[in-house]
């Protein structure tokens, strides 16, 4: 029997909980679970890479100027056409956000403080899921963290250390912004997806016989 280990965040630690095949699983909750989990990896994966992308693009374009606009708007335009792309819920979501539409919900608000306690602790994982109940439906949380790097600085480091230009562009878009005074290796935020599972796991419908 192969075993598959799922990273499930739990209260204010992480704790692992080993799945397979078994009697009393119900299948189609099993396959709709790795299912959407493969989803989830692949939509973060390929959305982080094009934001990734569209940065290092306008840097070369005309600079810090260009890349403030990337995270400011073309990413929140990105990923918008992720969600409708895929049909599930896709956000970037932070608790120290610049743009309001990034403020996370009640659950991406604990996860992500969850995420900053595992970080200081040297233990973050690539990516954290777990199956929780959404107005009735099984639902699959997923968060993928994002690390603050160097590049980022530029934009989201210690005030005193953005430049001036930036300043000024960053206080007329987001006067309340929050998003500064991040340190490399830093937890930014995370990228959040939220899959139903029954539209998953449930087969499509006969077509109804029609008799000739």
């Amino acid at each position: 029997m192969k075993w598959r280990r799922i990273i499930v965040l739990v209260g204010m630690s992480t704790a692992i909980v080993v799945a397979g095949t078994s009697e009393t699983q119900p299948i189609g909750e099993k396959v709709g679970i790795e299912q959407g989990v493969r989803e989830a990896r692949q939509i973060s994966a390929e959305l982080a890479e094009k934001v990734r992308g569209l940065l290092f693009q306008e840097l070369e374009k005309g600079g810090v100027t260009h890349a403030v606009r990337v995270c400011s708007e073309l990413a929140q335009q990105m990923t918008q056409q992720f969600t409708g792309r895929t049909g599930h819920n896709i956000r970037r979501v932070s608790l120290r956000y610049r743009n309001p539409k990034n403020a996370p919900d009640d659950y991406e608000r604990r996860k992500l403080e969850q995420l900053d306690l595992i970080n200081l602790e040297k233990k973050l994982e690539n990516d954290y899921f777990e199956v929780v109940k959404d107005q009735g439906r099984e639902t699959l949380r997923y968060m993928k963290p994002l690390i603050v790097v160097p590049v980022c600085l530029t934009c989201h480091g210690p005030k005193e250390n953005i430049p001036s230009e930036v300043r000024t562009i960053l206080l007329e878009k987001y006067p309340d912004d929050r998003a500064t005074g991040f340190l490399v290796g830093d937890v930014r935020g995370a990228i959040s997806v939220k899959i139903t599972l029954t539209s998953l796991a449930t087969p499509p419908s006969p077509k109804p016989h029609e008799d000739h």
